[in-house]
């Protein structure tokens, strides 16, 4: 089962097309980043502030197996 990432805001406008309801389906070798995975995405990192791995709060230099779901968010502001 390959990984699926999760994308939210202005991420999302970085693959045109992106269907929310299912993600991004992305094949990866045990070991990879997050960082590394975003890069492999061409996700700006600087834009990647919030970061869930199975639900849970994660950060870029957490290790992935290559089956979880990865969620990454954008800042958020608001008032």
């Amino acid at each position: 089962m390959p990984l699926q990432v999760l994308l939210a805001a202005t991420l999302r406008k970085c693959f045109p097309g992106y269907d929310h309801a299912t993600g991004l389906e992305v094949q990866i070798e045990p070991g990879t980043t997050v960082r590394q995975l975003a890069e492999r995405l061409q996700l700006p990192l600087d834009d990647v502030k919030l970061i869930l791995v199975n639900g849970q709060a994660a950060k870029l230099d957490t290790v992935l197996e290559g089956t979880e779901r990865v969620a990454m968010f954008p800042p958020v502001g608001g008032g």
